[in-house]
């Protein structure tokens, strides 16, 4: 006989508290201390005890609906389908579905969601220019020019600047840089982590008396078919000796490009590729990865939301997400 999962009442019991403060605590309502939300939130965990979403939902009229918005043009790219599906999957343990927002001429109103994920957005978005001043609840993953933090519920971001330092340096050690190129996809705007691979790399070259040259494309991949100037740059490029490739699937665009395969010498020509997860990292052909780990990313999001949705936390939340840089058998 299947043991019944046990009840409000249970979990009470269990943390030796009243059944109106643990509710409490566990919406994010009432005067409770941290120190007793977080003894509820353990005795929740070793009872093996959850909520019944629905029928909360249903008693205080809130949503159980969380949004995500991913601009249209990004949408072909490798980082976010593991990143949306992610965070499906984090919010679907407490309960929470999961709603992708499109690029429509008349958006939806964004309050209808318990809150809502931004992702590689813009504020020309009508989406999100739309829904910035009604109130609803909007967590983003990086930031956004033009955007204050006083808009937003929380924001997570990665250290693109650090992370492509560290392989460089990493690179670097092994054998001197003397002719770099980068690779990457053409930024929106300067909190782009597009952007800020660029001037990262920028700036390392610089420091280091190196000519920067920087070669972007659009990130929609219909339009991967690369420009004569990237013929003209490979041609020209005989020297490189290390190339950094903005991404796994824009690697293998450009290295499918005749002239890249004809001029560059692997044996003499080191690669940085910027991967989306341990699987990636290890089929790539690249001499260092730096891999923003796209569904743990996605799952640290969610609980982000999850922070504000069941713990009632109100003020601005600011992480910053640990990426990984893996310097390869073939370095």
């Amino acid at each position: 006989m299947t043991r019944p999962s046990p009840t409000l009442h249970d979990l009470a019991a269990h943390v030796g508290l009243s059944v109106t403060t643990v509710s409490d605590a566990l919406r994010g309502q009432g005067r409770v201390a941290e120190a007793t939300r977080s003894k509820i939130l353990k005795g929740a965990a070793e009872l093996g005890y959850s909520p019944n979403r629905p029928a909360q939902s249903l008693r205080s009229g809130s949503s159980l609906n969380v949004g995500i918005y991913i601009p249209r043009r990004v949408l072909g790219m490798e980082f976010y389908m593991a990143f949306a599906m992610s965070v499906a999957d984090e919010l679907g343990q407490y309960g929470y579905d999961l709603t992708i927002i499109s690029d429509a001429k008349e958006p939806r109103r964004w309050t209808q969601f318990a809150a809502v994920v931004v992702v590689d957005a813009c504020m020309g978005d009508g989406p999100l220019r739309e829904n910035l001043d009604n109130g609803s609840t909007v967590f983003t993953a990086g930031r956004i020019e033009g955007l204050p933090d006083s808009r937003l519920a929380g924001l997570i971001e990665i250290d693109y600047w650090e992370m492509l330092t560290e392989a460089l340096e990493g690179l670097e050690q092994q054998r001197e840089v003397t002719s770099p190129f980068l690779i990457a996809f053409e930024p929106l705007d300067k909190y782009s982590w597009s952007q800020m691979l660029i001037d990262s790399f920028e700036h390392w070259c610089t420091v280091r008396g190196l000519e920067p040259d920087v070669f972007t494309v659009s990130p929609d991949p219909n339009s991967w078919l690369f420009s004569d100037d990237f013929s003209r740059r490979i041609s020209d490029g005989k020297s490189y000796d290390l190339i950094v490739h903005g991404g796994t699937l824009l690697s293998m665009a450009a290295r499918s490009q005749k002239l890249y395969t004809e001029l560059i010498e692997p044996a003499s020509i080191r690669t940085a590729v910027l991967t989306t997860s341990e699987i990636e990292t290890r089929l790539i052909d690249c001499d260092v990865a730096l891999n923003v780990r796209a569904k743990e990313f996605g799952a640290a999001m969610a609980r982000l939301c999850l922070n504000r949705l069941l713990n009632g936390t109100r003020t601005f939340t600011h992480e910053w997400f640990e990426h990984e840089v893996v310097m390869t058998e073939t370095s």
